[in-house]
């Protein structure tokens, strides 16, 4: 039911008339409504029991003069069970209007909810939106949604793709520290959670192209070749590929052994990994990306270019970075590595973290 409308017209200093009358009841024959007014300490009125005329009409009333009355003798009004609840919805209104508007010079209309409407404001909106989503609800009460409140139902879908994307960092927070998920499983995950390479890599969004593509010796999507985890584009009017490969979260960053004072070497999955990045986006930028398949496949169904490709090698998690030294000569090597780039689990973690934590704050 659409809201009410309450129209105040100002009749003194702090004091306004509602212009509409609160129907308590109603027949053939008579009329009975309260009529009020509210002020700054709360609200008065008067409640009325018309007679109609012939047309039906309410009569014009003429005031008792209690002065004139006798002993004993009064003015009764029976209000009805329905009347009286129609008389205490009317109070209830009255304190709303003056809880969310107050008394304002001039003529003024303000809604006000139906008595158990839904009402969303700043504080309870992310619980409004996030009650909505536990609820199973209809295509019709979407379609409805979508036409009384069409920003509601925008924020329902945000909220939809966060409850996933928490679902997913769950998933991936579970997940980090078992060792019996190998790297197909780790394919698997972040080929249904791209979002996570979706941020602040470079500033450069990601999105995913072909999965476990084949660089070169046959097409993009094809058997044999040297194969890779992800290729991804950059996101914009005209993007470019990027290779991702990818270990697992156990794999070893540096060697077991110290090289020299102060000095530990990548580990052989590290730096074997990173020379295998950096073979294979030659090999795609200079054979695979250029084959007549690849090229309509990629350029024309993604508008992806290759050149000089970016690459990014997920491996090993920074807790093995027990002391200063291996803490400064992994960060050294990668960052004296211009190509792959070199993310570990943990970092994506918390990534992924922060993605989740910023969708909310906008709920």
């Amino acid at each position: 039911m659409p809201d009410e409308t309450i129209t105040t017209r100002s009749v003194g200093r702090g004091f306004a008339e509602i212009q509409e009358d609160f129907v308590l009841d109603e027949t053939t024959r008579t009329k009975t409504v309260f009529q009020a007014q509210i002020h700054s300490g709360g609200f008065r009125g008067q409640v009325i029991r018309y007679r109609k005329d012939a047309n039906g009409n309410p009569e014009e009333t003429v005031p008792v003069n209690f002065n004139q009355l006798y002993e004993n003798e009064g003015i009764k009004i029976e209000l009805g069970t329905e009347a009286a609840k129609k008389l205490d919805e009317a109070f209830a209104k009255l304190i709303q209007l003056l809880q969310e508007h107050g008394v304002h010079y001039g003529q003024h209309q303000f809604s006000i909810n139906e008595a158990g409407a839904l009402v969303i404001t700043d504080s309870n909106k992310a619980a409004v939106v996030r009650g909505l989503l536990e609820q199973n609800l209809t295509e019709e009460v979407w379609n409805d949604l979508s036409q009384s409140n069409p920003d509601l139902v925008t924020r329902l879908s945000w909220a939809k793709i966060q409850a996933n994307r928490a679902t997913a960092l769950a998933e991936f927070e579970q997940a980090i520290s078992d060792t019996n998920k190998d790297e197909t499983w780790w394919q698997d995950f972040f080929s249904r959670n791209t979002w996570i390479f979706g941020y602040g890599l470079n500033y450069q969004i990601l999105r995913t192209v072909q999965e476990q593509p084949n660089y070169g010796r046959t097409n993009v999507t094809g058997s044999g070749g040297e194969r890779g985890d992800f290729l991804q584009r950059t996101a914009a009017n005209v993007s470019f590929t990027v290779l991702v490969e990818m270990k697992k979260p156990a794999t070893a960053l540096l060697h077991g052994t110290q090289y020299r004072n102060g000095a530990w070497r990548p580990s052989d999955e590290l730096s074997g990994g990173a020379a295998q990045l950096q073979t294979n986006s030659l090999t795609w930028e200079v054979e695979g990306s250029r084959t007549d398949g690849n090229r309509d496949g990629v350029e024309g169904g993604h508008n992806a270019f290759t050149v000089r490709p970016k690459s990014i090698l997920i491996i090993g998690n920074t807790s093995q970075l027990d002391t200063r030294d291996k803490k400064n000569s992994l960060e050294l090597f990668r960052r004296n590595l211009k190509n792959p780039e070199v993310l570990t689990f943990d970092e994506l973690l918390e990534r992924a973290r922060f993605i989740v934590q910023s969708g909310e704050e906008q709920l």
